[in-house]
Order: C-alpha cells, then sequence, then structure tokens
C-alpha cells in the first residue's frame, strides 16, 4: 500500500463520516424544530382553553347572581 492510497482512504473515510454527523445534525436540527413547533401549539391551545374557562367561569358568576336575585324575590313574594 502506497502512501497516495492510505492518504486516499483517509480522505473518503472523513468524508463519510462527516456526511454522517451532517446527517445526525440534521435529523436532531429537524426533531427539534417538530418539538418546538408542538410545544407552540400546545401552548396556544393552553391559551384558548384558558380563556375559554375564564369566559364559562364569568357566565356561571353572572348565572348564579341572576339566580339568587330570582330566589330573593321568590323568597319576597312568598313572605307577603
Amino acid at each position: 500500500m502506497t502512501d497516495n492510497d492510505f492518504t486516499k482512504i483517509q480522505y473518503w473515510l472523513d468524508l463519510v463520516v462527516k456526511a454522517i454527523i451532517g446527517v445526525v445534525v440534521s435529523i436532531v436540527g429537524l426533531d427539534y424544530r417538530s418539538v418546538k413547533n408542538s410545544l407552540k401549539e400546545l401552548e396556544e391551545s393552553k391559551y384558548h382553553v384558558t380563556a375559554e374557562v375564564q369566559v364559562i367561569n364569568s357566565e356561571l358568576s353572572n348565572i348564579k347572581h341572576r339566580l339568587d336575585a330570582i330566589d330573593s324575590k321568590l323568597d319576597r313574594a312568598l313572605a307577603r
């Protein structure tokens, strides 16, 4: 084996290793973006659900106040 052959084999092995590293980095980058997008979607969903819960709580509070008012009017009407 001559010195040139060893250099050529080492060169190709170096290229193969660099290509494998590049593929691994690309896959990890794609997976990271996927996870990042999923987390963003979950955060948006959480915000929407929280907003809906607040609206429902407000509506329930209003209904409770109306029922209390009706109850007090009935109590006054029955007391007469």
